[in-house]
């Protein structure tokens, strides 16, 4: 895993290294243009944590976010994209004909093209002390990889868009002490197919 760039110059920078992101590394590369791609935290990103998505061209029957991100960095990679991670993009400037990309150490990329693919991060929840919680029973997105260590737990889900119904479902199995509760239920039975658990119930299909 490298924190800096092999170079200084490149044919394509990519900031952010979500679907989008990854999509671009690998078209850019296939076509022989030196590519980095940059990103901050993981790869993936919001995507990357989702337990299914059903709406990416290829799967019709879904795949994890994981697995999707997980092909696409091997895919770019097997092309020759150089991936650059805890690295965050700080300034864009017009050097013409060239671009050039400064991150937060001051390091400088140079190259001919730059595509913008930062995607979206979750909006938190303003409660003190919420954020020492943050990893520890505290979680933002779907990540299957979570739902095991809350076996037997009280579960509240705060929203009702696509990624609060998907936490419902891939928590729902927690066993005959878990329950489950969401702050609005309308919506998320509306956007979602499958069981969804009210408080103190086991699933049900509806």
């Amino acid at each position: 895993m490298s924190t800096q760039p092999a170079r200084g110059r490149y044919d394509v920078t990519v900031v952010g290294a979500g679907p989008a992101g990854l999509a671009a590394a690998a078209y850019a590369t296939s076509e022989g243009l030196r590519t980095l791609i940059l990103e901050r935290e993981a790869v993936g990103g919001q995507a990357g944590t989702t337990s299914m998505i059903r709406n990416y061209l290829g799967f019709p029957r879904g795949v994890s976010g994981a697995e999707l991100a997980g092909r696409a960095v091997q895919q770019a990679a097997l092309f020759g994209a150089e991936f650059v991670y805890t690295q965050q993009a700080q300034v864009l400037r017009a050097d013409r004909p060239d671009l050039v990309v400064t991150l937060l150490d001051g390091t400088e990329i140079t190259s001919s093209a730059v595509v913008i693919a930062t995607g979206v991060t979750y909006r938190q929840l303003d409660v003190p002390g919420l954020d020492a919680l943050t990893g520890a029973g505290v979680f933002y997105g779907a990540a299957v990889t979570e739902a095991p260590a809350m076996t037997g737990q009280d579960l509240y889900v705060v929203g009702g868009a696509n990624s609060a119904g998907q936490r419902t479902r891939v928590s729902c199995p927690l066993g005959p002490a878990g329950r489950s509760s969401t702050c609005r239920p309308e919506p998320v039975r509306r956007l979602q197919r499958g069981p969804v658990c009210r408080r103190g119930r086991r699933p049900a299909p509806w």
